[in-house]
């Protein structure tokens, strides 16, 4: 087992929208998935274009990436700084590209241990044998953190804000990119307040305010998602009341 930082998401609503789209629709939408992981990793930087394409250039990341389903886990090789605050930024812009433009999440960003087991055979009759296995304490440390969150966005364990704040650096990518908050837990987990992820750079008027609540409740339904259960209303109003918060 190695100690890595480890970022875990899972999708919201995410069995509605396999049952109630056609083929064509989830290969699709599950395209702007890979693209969106691809660009949290690529942070910006792209490929020259390839036939009318354009990729996300992942040469320079050093953060891996495991999606199965409704989960995108993200973790580095080291646990230094330097790998830290890059996980720090993949994470940052995946959370609010999902969150505003295609996909509801929720998420934590932990440190623990893990341990990856990948690989894959092909017998002479074309029968395969594939394992891409990610396990350890740290994996089921993040997945009960995110898992127990009544909202769409991502909270920053404590264990990962104590490394941080040793170093200037650390804490510049804390102001940056967080702020504190009283997360919604399904069950009291925490009493207090806790670093989380922004939403976006800002929001500076009244307009993009009530934009931004309009976008959240639509990519909450968007894909035939039923809104209507109790539970579902009560992850946008959290999320709407926090949204309200970054604008103040």
């Amino acid at each position: 087992m190695k100690e890595v930082y480890l970022a875990y998401f899972d999708y919201l609503g995410f069995k509605e929208f396999i049952e109630n789209n056609d083929d064509e629709v989830l290969i699709r939408r599950m395209g702007h998935i890979f693209r969106d992981i691809e660009g949290a990793l690529g942070q910006g930087k792209y490929n020259k274009p390839h036939n009318g394409i354009v990729l996300s250039d992942l040469s320079q990341s050093s953060v891996n990436c495991l999606n199965i389903s409704d989960t995108v886990i993200f973790w580095t090789n080291e646990c230094n700084l330097d790998s830290l605050i890059e996980l720090i930024k993949v994470a940052y812009d995946f959370n609010w590209r999902q969150n505003l433009f295609n996909f509801p999440v929720r998420g934590s960003i932990v440190k623990g241990k893990i341990r990856i087991v990948s690989g894959k055979q092909i017998n002479s009759k074309g029968g395969s044998y594939s394992v891409q296995c990610l396990y350890g304490k740290g994996l089921i440390k993040a997945h009960n953190k995110a898992e127990n969150q009544n909202w769409a966005g991502t909270v920053i364990d404590q264990s990962v804000i104590s490394d941080l704040e040793q170093d200037l650096n650390g804490n510049k990518i804390l102001s940056d990119y967080a702020v504190k908050y009283k997360v919604p837990y399904k069950i009291n987990m925490c009493q207090d307040e806790e670093y989380v992820l922004k939403i976006g750079k800002g929001i500076y008027n009244e307009t993009a305010l009530k934009n931004t609540k309009d976008t959240i409740i639509e990519i909450f339904s968007l894909d035939h998602k039923s809104i209507k259960s109790e539970s579902v209303q009560l992850k946008i109003k959290n999320t709407l009341k926090y949204i309200q918060f970054l604008a103040e």
